[in-house]
């Protein structure tokens, strides 16, 4: 069984802000959200996607919570998809409650999400922060009003805070998210291949810091033009780096 595990958010669905530079005029709509189109891709990558999970045991990996990752259409519902960074095994689904106790078991091992948390809300008050939130008592995150209004400083601060506690801290676009230590994409994917008895390959794809160590442990990966990864410069072993960046990235994951 070859396992393909592939993050959602720029890598192969888009919102108008991630679409990019693009000669496409029409994408389909793969995901509405208060009556709105919010989420895209190419017709095409929505026929390659639907052909590779024909192929391959597919398994979407989000840091998404359920409610948000099953707004998303996809061909159809995968038999496994890692919500919440990893943290959630829905099975054709529905939620694995044993897999959420052993989450928890392991995300015990940092600091409460209370204490990282209260590193966000001691900001939530400023003029350049839109909102703090916490998902499904796993982790959190911070919304800027605007990518540009993030204080490098505070990021930087932020990163040791929470590194202190046993967490760690991604920034992707206007969202900073802070996450424990355990509970993570490449842990999930481990756990899920251990679970099913899997040794076929493990393919991936992603775009954020929160994706690197799915990318690396992946036998090969892939990892779009653009995005946290690649404004790093981030390269590892196996991991390729598609020809286009914006919307036809999703395409060039999908070939």
């Amino acid at each position: 069984m070859t396992l393909v595990a592939v993050d959602l958010d720029r890598t192969l669905i888009y919102s108008p802000a991630a679409v990019g530079e693009s000669e496409v005029s029409a994408l389909r709509v793969v995901e509405m959200y208060d009556g709105a189109p919010l989420s895209r891709m190419t017709d095409r990558a929505w026929g390659l996607l639907t052909e590779l999970m024909d192929l391959t045991e597919l398994v979407p990996v989000t840091t998404r919570s359920r409610e948000q990752y099953q707004r998303v259409e996809l061909p159809r519902v995968p038999a496994y998809a890692l919500c919440t960074n990893g943290g959630t095994l829905l099975v054709d689904g529905v939620p694995d409650l044993s897999w959420r106790a052993e989450s928890f078991d392991i995300a015990a091992r940092s600091a409460p999400l209370a204490e990282a948390s209260a590193l966000l809300e001691a900001v939530a008050d400023e003029g350049w922060v839109k909102f703090v939130r916490s998902v499904e008592d796993l982790f959190c995150y911070l919304v800027a009003v605007e990518r540009s209004a993030l204080p490098a400083a505070w990021v930087a601060g932020l990163v040791e805070s929470a590194e202190a506690l046993g967490w760690r801290v991604s920034v992707q676009g206007r969202k900073v998210y802070l996450v424990p230590d355990g509970i993570s994409k490449e842990s999930g994917v481990i756990r899920l291949r251990q679970r099913l008895g899997s040794d076929g390959p493990v393919l991936a794809a992603g775009d954020s810091l929160l994706d690197a160590g799915m990318l690396a442990a992946a036998d090969h990966a892939i990892r779009p033009a653009h995005g946290e990864l690649h404004d790093a410069g981030w390269e590892s072993a196996g991991v390729t780096v598609t020809g286009r960046a914006g919307v036809l990235a999703g395409e060039d994951v999908l070939d």
